[in-house]
């Protein structure tokens, strides 16, 4: 029921935004989108298989194995877009800024084989800005408040605060550099991390892509509609767990802090549809870690370092599977090299769409390359 709510509750909100956005008519009296990103829904599932804890530990004696299934619901919703033009050395640069919000359910169920299942939550909204100067730069900008809690047992929500700066540099259309700082729970902890990346390769074709400490990854489209990768990314995060079982010695600690951490390596199949793509990925996880910590003594705001269990589970086998749905109607970005990169930002820092935005330059007719580039100019119904 509160997903229905949830579901029910954005697309109330997105009919309302959008309908105000496409209050703008160009010089021809056509009808046209205000924003340059669609509004997105996805939904995925991971799933890790158990593995047994061998450990003469006391806490690893009663959970027996480790295994996981997650589970995400998040969106994206445009909700301010300026455009402007200016001059720089006899030229006329079109630059752009913009602002979307986002929303996360992402619910966890580790897989103790010693104890009843915990089924943790984290749910948040959060605000991206991002700038294109019209140059060769693009600004990104995100803060993502969240609050986890176990749902199984009653416990109070535990408020966090995820937030990243990138600054994006665009030398030439397949040379790419970013730099910037990241806070992200994605490692099992709470760490301020430098952001370092490096793209080879256009983004409509075979690129390398290494963002640090984000992803690492190799693009292979082979058509319009299918895109083949090879990549690298850790899987992780902080939750709430309930004390209901007794781990943590202290009786009267209600909860406790549990964190994962696995480095994935696989490949990841994406369709894409006019108003849906489907992706599927699987391959190895490992350096699997999972830890207990208690707040009384990782106090502060350093990263948590003192914990009362860990374990390193050997390496094994992931799957994930989604589906994105595209609402609406955007503008045009097509051969626009800093919307492209804006794109890629976006995704890049989401649940990972793949740019589902953005035309694959494959082979394609010419007829095709002539409507995308009097799209805005057309009248046309928007769901």
């Amino acid at each position: 029921m509160r997903f229905f709510l949830l579901i029910t509750a954005t697309w109330a909100f997105f009919s309302t935004t959008h309908g105000l956005a496409q209050g703008a008519y160009d010089s021809t009296g056509a009808k046209r989108p205000r924003h340059y990103f669609q509004s997105q829904i996805q939904l995925d599932g991971y799933r890790k298989r158990n593995q047994d804890l061998k450990t003469n530990n006391r806490i690893g004696q009663t959970l027996e194995t480790y295994g996981l299934r997650q589970g995400n619901l998040s969106f994206l919703i445009p909700v301010y877009t300026r455009d402007w033009q200016g001059v720089d050395k006899d030229k006329t640069i079109h630059a752009n800024e913009h602002v979307l919000v986002t929303g996360l359910i992402h619910t966890l169920r580790p897989e103790f084989k010693g104890i009843p299942d915990h089924r943790l939550r984290k749910s948040g909204v959060g605000v991206r800005y991002i700038k294109n100067n019209g140059k060769k730069s693009v600004w990104f900008i995100e803060v993502a408040p969240f609050v986890t809690r176990d749902m199984t047992y009653k416990s109070a929500p535990y408020f966090r605060l995820a937030s990243t700066i990138i600054y994006s540099y665009n030398a030439k259309r397949w040379l790419n550099f970013r730099m910037g700082a990241t806070k992200s729970f994605a490692w099992g902890n709470r760490l301020y991390l430098p952001f370092i990346g490096l793209r080879i390769g256009r983004l409509d074709k075979f690129n390398v892509s290494i963002q640090f400490p984000r992803q690492a990854t190799i693009n292979l489209p082979v058509s319009h509609h299918w895109l083949f990768a090879l990549y690298t990314k850790p899987q992780g995060g902080m939750y709430n767990f309930s004390n209901h079982d007794t781990l943590y010695y202290l009786p009267y600690v209600k909860t406790f802090q549990f964190t994962r951490y696995e480095l994935n390596t696989g490949l990841r199949v994406d369709y894409r549809g006019k108003r849906l793509n489907l992706f599927l990925a699987t391959g190895f996880c490992t350096r699997t870690s999972l830890t207990f910590y208690s707040d009384q003594k990782n106090a502060g705001a350093a990263p948590y370092r003192v914990y009362f269990y860990n374990a390193t589970p050997g390496a094994t086998l992931y799957s994930e599977t989604g589906i994105v749905f595209k609402l609406g109607k955007a503008r045009s970005i097509y051969n626009n090299t800093n919307l492209y990169d804006a794109i890629d930002l976006n995704g890049g820092n989401g649940a990972g769409d793949q740019n589902a935005q953005i035309p694959m330059d494959t082979k394609r007719q010419q007829n095709d390359l002539n409507l995308e580039e009097i799209r805005d100019l057309v009248e046309y119904d928007d769901l």
